[in-house]
């Protein structure tokens, strides 16, 4: 990116900026250097963020390798550079209750904690950035960066 034009982009008002939300599956790739996610991740114009959610499901990851203190300090790291980590709120907790309700009807729940994560990003107007679209495409309403 050529000197300045970073610092452009920042003065840029957050309403006119796209929001990615980076879901744990491009963390995971980023982390270990994968081409695509890294590429993608690097090139994004907008604010980077992610949940407590990913830390979380990250965190459990850190607890299956033998170089844990290596792991965390690569993840607390990346999420350091990020604009912001999101908790859950109140708008996040009902546009949750409303995506489940919807995918029990429809026959196509997923997992709870992928379901805050489409919640996170739809009461946020977040696009989500992760490895799997076709898993979170059921999310009606939901925007989505796939990366392979």
């Amino acid at each position: 990116m050529e000197k300045g034009v970073k610092e452009k982009i920042k003065k840029i008002p957050y309403f006119f900026m796209n929001v990615y939300l980076i879901d744990t599956s491009v963390i995971i790739n980023y982390l270990r250097d994968k081409g695509s996610a890294v590429e993608t991740v690097n090139n994004l114009n907008g604010e980077l963020t992610s949940s407590y959610i990913c830390l979380a499901e990250l965190y459990e990851g850190i607890w299956r390798v033998r170089e844990r203190e290596k792991a965390e300090k690569g993840i607390l790291n990346f999420f350091a550079g990020l604009s912001q980590v999101f908790g859950v709120d109140e708008d996040i907790a009902k546009t949750f209750g409303q995506i489940r309700a919807d995918l029990k009807e429809k026959g196509a729940v997923i997992e709870d904690l992928d379901i805050i994560l489409a919640a996170t990003c739809i009461a946020n107007n977040s696009i989500l950035i992760t490895a799997n679209p076709k898993h979170f495409s059921r999310v009606a309403n939901l925007k989505l960066l796939a990366v392979n």
